[in-house]
């Protein structure tokens, strides 16, 4: 039976399938993996139509798959209830035509097409207070995790802690959040996860989370890194964590997301509940919605040095 596609930040394998995103040819030399290579070409801004290809290592297609929006990131093909490629169920991250907020990876929905093409379900997130960027990955038990930006005012962002936006043209500040999302009707929402609940600043003593950064790795210093910018896709974003990519361990029922601007990855526990992932207790772990691993940076949390 073909297994789920797990991905990088543009490529990723298993012994079925390569997945590439972000190239608009592709070259294969001798030591190319055995399998079949699965990508949409499609470039920074996502916009237009696009296709999603299946080729084998002769670069012949297996299948094709048109879409009337560009590609958010990369696609994922996933086992269906019965075995062969004619069950198989495609998950298409795309840009939506109106994003709320735009930096690059803007997204704003993913799609579920047979192997014929034909639509099983679709989910939108663009709205004024989320918007989906990037990555999205398919659960085992069919529900699909999506990662957005989670817009604050200046007002929430200074209430909070933050001492600086370091201008940001918006005066805004994008935080990160990541929804779990069921094909029921037409999509809900069964849990959710908000980096704004995992924060500490040690700047304003009189904040709920004031604490020496050193002493809670589990938690996101808000002074950490700059708020977007006024350049790049898009123009003027407010994009603090810049997630790129999201993806679950099922042995460990464990989420992994990665940070580009904060240049960190951080594991959260899946077995929570919505209110469990907004504390600090609960789960497997016992740790609620904090983060149980994180790797790459630690002077972000004053435990490093340049």
């Amino acid at each position: 039976m073909l297994q789920k596609v797990m991905k990088g930040f543009c490529l990723k394998k298993n012994s079925n399938i390569v997945i590439i995103f972000w190239f608009t040819s592709l070259l294969l030399s001798q030591d190319v993996f055995e399998g079949y290579t699965l990508f949409t070409p499609g470039g920074g801004g996502g916009g237009g139509s696009a296709t999603t290809y299946l080729k084998d290592n002769n670069l012949n297609n297996i299948q094709t798959w048109n879409h009337s929006n560009g590609p958010a990131s990369m696609p994922y093909l996933i086992s269906g209830d019965e075995p062969g490629w004619e069950n198989t169920l495609l998950v298409y991250p795309y840009r939506v035509n109106d994003p709320s907020m735009e930096s690059g990876g803007v997204g704003g929905a993913f799609e579920v097409l047979t192997w014929d093409g034909e639509l099983v379900w679709e989910y939108e997130l663009s709205n004024s207070d989320y918007q989906h960027h990037h990555d999205v990955e398919p659960l085992p038990n069919g529900n699909v995790l999506m990662i957005a930006w989670e817009k604050k005012t200046s007002t929430e962002a200074y209430a909070a802690g933050r001492t600086s936006l370091n201008g940001n043209p918006l005066n805004q500040m994008w935080s990160s959040a990541i929804f779990e999302i069921e094909h029921n009707g037409d999509g809900e929402v069964v849990w959710e996860w908000h980096l704004w609940d995992h924060l500490i600043q040690d700047a304003d003593s009189g904040d709920d989370n004031y604490g020496v950064v050193a002493d809670h790795p589990e938690l996101f210093d808000i002074n950490n890194g700059n708020v977007g910018g006024g350049g790049g896709p898009g123009g003027a974003n407010a994009d603090w964590m810049h997630l790129n990519a999201i993806s679950y361990n099922a042995e460990y029922d464990q989420i992994v997301i990665s940070s580009h601007h904060q240049d960190e990855i951080f594991v959260i526990d899946h077995s929570t509940t919505t209110e469990e992932a907004a504390g600090h207790e609960g789960g497997n772990y016992g740790k609620g919605g904090d983060f149980l691993y994180r790797w790459g940076n630690p002077q972000n949390y004053d435990r490093g040095s340049s």
